[in-house]
């Protein structure tokens, strides 16, 4: 292990023990007083063409990204714009096991489908304008012990509380959601 990766683990370990010894709450981002905490996210990339690999700091995560073919890449990897859905995606999910554990519901198995147009107009035509999403539609299926009252609030709490889900909304792109109670 190289010495420069060395220094950078052992800081991150020795941080995230200072900051547990700080916090008495094991779930940290869920609970008050939530205006001071953050989650620290910094990623790294590198590429050639329209093809990049993606590094996220202090983990051994990384992965690509490609363009579709219709507009010159190879598809060798998902897209970015393919990346930003399943972001919406994933990011619901878990948001909605976090809403979940706040509200002592009970969640199983999930299935979300997420459907967007994007006008290519600007983005690959060079036109004025805004090159943002037209619409983007989420659909998710999601045992939960909830009865219908309990389920309308989990719904609200996920939409409400969803980084992703928040950054589509206030972009001003046509934004639907479908949530179904599935019996768990």
């Amino acid at each position: 292990m190289s010495q420069a990766l060395l220094k950078s683990t052992s800081r991150a370990l020795i941080n995230s023990q200072r900051s547990s010894r700080l916090t008495l709450n094991p779930r940290h981002f869920c609970a008050s007083p939530s205006h001071s905490q953050r989650l620290p996210v910094q990623i790294s990339c590198q590429g050639s063409g329209l093809i990049q690999t993606i590094f996220v700091k202090d983990t051994s995560y990384k992965f690509s990204t490609d363009a579709p073919k219709v507009i010159g890449g190879q598809e060798s990897h998902p897209s970015p714009i393919a990346y930003t859905l399943a972001s919406l995606s994933s990011c619901n999910q878990v948001t909605g096991v976090l809403v979940a554990k706040d509200h002592g519901l009970t969640l199983g198995k999930w299935r979300v489908s997420v459907r967007g147009q994007l006008p290519t107009a600007v983005f690959v035509g060079g036109e004025q304008g805004n090159p943002n999403w037209e619409s983007v539609d989420l659909e998710v299926s999601v045992q939960t012990n909830a009865d219908d009252a309990a389920f309308e609030h989990f719904i609200a709490e996920v939409e409400r509380r969803c980084p992703i889900a928040q950054l589509f909304k206030r972009s001003g792109v046509a934004y639907k959601s479908k949530w179904i109670n599935e019996t768990l």
